[in-house]
């Protein structure tokens, strides 16, 4: 008996599988981006480039570029950057994965260019995806090629002294067929990096039709709903939290609410509703927070679900407490077409927290004038095109739901075939039933009237049972009744 040493190498096959990730282009791009934040030159504004035309993309920046020790490094994998980088405060990569994923989400081929400060040379390196996958496993199989050259006009970097070039080619399919539309990175990158471009760097998206900067997105709040967030909490602080958070002049029928939150300038998880119970009733509440001592994934959208993210949901939970009633109570009964009522929540919330520009939201609610007025409490259904009433649904009070149905596209969200949205705020109440009609479930050829019975009649039960609290056997006789009736209309 004894012992044997076994050479831990990794399969080359590796690089087709670690782009396999749950990303989309925009992510993808945006941890390119991420990279070239953390190399800022001396404080200096960052100048960053996303170029589509052609095919391929090319992320470039004014960073310090890095030096051939440095290069041989990152383009390994997972090697920890952090013992040979001396890096900011704010740094955001560790391991080197990201940008290595992040390529092989969008192309099978890239290439790096850079040209480090203060040297009057041009490193070069190319990974071809599928030439890795036929190598032979060993250490060899890992063996990099990096090229060094007098800059040249011809390089992506053109005529700049410093910077760095990524070039991703061979696109994959989807990514080529959906032309990774310019105003969903815009929108992206404006979020994703607001604070770097509010102190003054810049992005800009270039495609065939123009050069586009990116902004970050604007909010329509109701005035004086604006809570400021500074906590600090957990033992000798090690939790702090900045930011702020409000009420939408708006209730959302969508996903598009909830926080914001950055770890280090950078964007890691949108509209993330952790922190309180995502219902029609709460889909007012919209924020954006600081949250540097998170560990976020190696890709960097998404944090690491820690014991320490479980400690910061129950603090933040208790914290909104007050922001969750008043966005339920402003939504109830029609309260924001209220004066008395909606300078009442006002108030509270302005007695219960610091609030911006209390005196400015109370009188601009509170005025006749009619530029000023609130926007009024919208049903479901005023921003959903294409909607089909249904029959609607009489219980035994007489109490009446208004069935509505819309058919909508998947918004890359993991959802099922159908779900629904009731609303208890309007007269009658509102059940609107959500089919997206690209799940793959609708690829077999159903009937269009029994697509309808069965969304429908699965929203019902889950509204009689989820919403309305009524035992099961009996929202199920409801349910059951009402697509007698509704097949009837077939006939």
């Amino acid at each position: 008996m004894g012992k044997r040493v076994v050479k831990n190498y990794p399969s080359p096959r590796l690089m087709e599988t670690i782009g396999a990730t749950n990303q989309n282009a925009q992510e993808a791009i945006g941890e390119l981006v991420a990279n070239s934040f953390d190399a800022r030159l001396n404080g200096e504004k960052l100048n960053i480039s996303i170029d589509f035309r052609g095919d391929q993309i090319v992320v470039l920046d004014n960073g310090k570029g890095m030096t051939s020790e440095i290069l041989e490094k990152a383009v390994c994998i997972a090697e920890d950057m952090s013992r040979y980088l001396e890096r900011g405060e704010g740094a955001k990569g560790h391991f080197g994965m990201g940008f290595k994923t992040s390529c092989s989400t969008l192309g099978n081929y890239f290439e790096i260019y850079t040209r480090p400060f203060g040297e009057n040379v041009e490193y070069h390196t190319a990974f071809d995806i599928a030439e890795y996958g036929k190598r032979p496993s060993g250490s060899d199989a890992w063996d990099i090629i990096i090229e060094d050259s007098m800059p040249k006009a011809s390089s992506p970097l053109k005529t700049a002294s410093h910077g760095t070039a990524f070039v991703i080619k061979k696109l994959h399919y989807k990514f080529k067929e959906d032309k990774i539309p310019v105003s969903a990175v815009l929108e992206y990158m404006g979020n994703a990096f607001k604070g770097h471009i509010e102190s003054g760097d810049t992005i800009t998206v270039i495609d065939e039709s123009g050069r586009y900067p990116a902004q970050p997105s604007t909010y329509n709040l109701i005035k004086g709903t604006k809570v400021l967030i500074d906590e600090r909490f957990g033992t000798n602080g090690k939790y702090h939290i900045t930011g702020w958070v409000a009420l939408d002049s708006k209730v959302h029928n969508d996903t598009f609410y909830g926080f914001n939150i950055y770890r280090k300038g950078q964007l890691v998880l949108t509209h993330d509703k952790s922190w309180f119970t995502a219902h029609l009733m709460t889909s007012r509440i919209v924020g954006e927070v600081n949250m540097d001592f998170l560990d976020a994934t190696f890709y960097k959208q998404g944090v690491q679900k820690s014991e320490d993210w479980d400690y910061v949901k129950v603090y933040m939970r208790e914290f909104l407490a007050g922001v969750v009633s008043a966005s339920r109570n402003i939504s109830r009964a029609h309260n924001i077409d209220k004066p008395a009522e909606r300078k009442a929540i006002i108030e509270k919330l302005a007695n219960d927290y610091v609030v911006e520009d209390i005196a400015d939201g109370i009188s601009s609610n509170s005025t006749s004038d009619s530029d000023n007025k609130p926007p009024k409490i919208s049903s479901i259904n005023d921003t959903v095109k294409n909607i089909v009433s249904e029959r609607s649904l009489i219980l035994e009070d007489e109490t009446e739901i208004h069935i509505t149905f819309v058919e909508k596209e998947e918004d890359g969200h993991d959802v099922g075939p159908y779900d629904y949205i009731f609303d208890v705020m309007q007269d009658p109440l509102e059940l609107q039933v959500l089919v997206y009609k690209n799940h793959p479930l609708w690829r077999k050829k159903i009937d269009n009237e029994v697509r309808k019975i069965i969304a429908t009649s699965d929203a019902i039960y889950r509204t009689l049972v989820v919403e309305l609290n009524i035992d099961s056997r009996k929202a199920l006789t409801i349910r059951n009744e009402w697509v007698s009736q509704r097949t009837e209309s077939m006939k």
